[in-house]
């Protein structure tokens, strides 16, 4: 039982590191994706569908960027209108 609770209280702060990483990992992903998107000239697409997702959402855009990091599986619309912008730029 004395294992078992020092296995707990030990694995916790483990697990939010973990939780952190899996988080970054996924973000990672998606913008791969918006990428891929923009490299098969699908960009533009994908900007107004996001909007559109946001808007039917009721998404918040005002997000604190830590508080999001370690919650959202998704970065924030801002964040991706950025990311497929800047790589829009930087295709042209």
């Amino acid at each position: 039982v004395i294992g078992l609770l020092l296995f707990a209280s030990i694995i916790a702060p483990v697990e939010h590191v973990i939780h952190f990483g899996q988080q970054y990992l996924t973000r990672l992903f998606e913008y791969q994706a918006d990428a891929f998107a923009v490299a098969n000239m699908r960009g533009e697409a994908l900007a107004k569908a996001l909007v559109k997702i946001s808007k039917d959402n009721k998404s918040n855009l005002n997000v604190d960027p830590w508080w999001s990091a370690y919650h959202n599986s998704h970065p924030t619309l801002l964040e991706r209108l950025d990311a497929i912008a800047a790589l829009q730029r930087k295709q042209n």
